[in-house]
């Protein structure tokens, strides 16, 4: 196998085992606590309807509306697959922080370095070889 090859192979496992570590961590970080508040919603449904003395099904009504009015938060949001998911986006969004393909380059400095300025820190510009930058030393 070609060096080229087993560097793509080596990158594409590390991208995916990096992928489902983050989705383990986030559905561990996640799960438990929707776990916890749906025993915590479902107390409150059996107190509600002992309260108001509500038919099973007149309860299953309101609790209809209930879900209609607020879509989101019917059901666990945070399963695997929505973690895996999650974690594509963060990973793609990240970037190389190289500029995309077809995006023009800056000319090549004459020393073979970046043009004077460039990858310096803000405010601080290198002196192109043989020019001072005093204004008139």
């Amino acid at each position: 196998m070609k060096r080229q090859n087993v560097r793509t192979l080596a990158l594409i496992v590390c991208t995916f085992t990096y992928l489902l570590v983050g989705a383990a961590v986030f559905d561990a970080l996640e799960s438990e606590a929707e776990t916890a508040e749906k025993r915590r919603l479902e107390a409150k449904s059996r107190e509600l309807s002992r309260k108001y003395n509500l038919s099973s099904e007149s309860y299953r009504e309101l609790e209809r509306v209930v879900l209609k009015l607020k879509p989101h938060k019917a059901g666990v949001q945070w399963k695997f697959a929505g973690s895996f998911y999650f974690a594509i986006t963060v990973i793609t969004t990240i970037g190389t922080g190289r500029p995309p393909h077809g995006a023009p380059r800056a000319p090549p400095a004459s020393d073979g370095g970046s043009p004077p300025g460039w990858g310096d820190a803000p405010g601080k510009r290198r002196e192109t070889p043989g020019k001072s930058g005093s204004g008139g030393n």
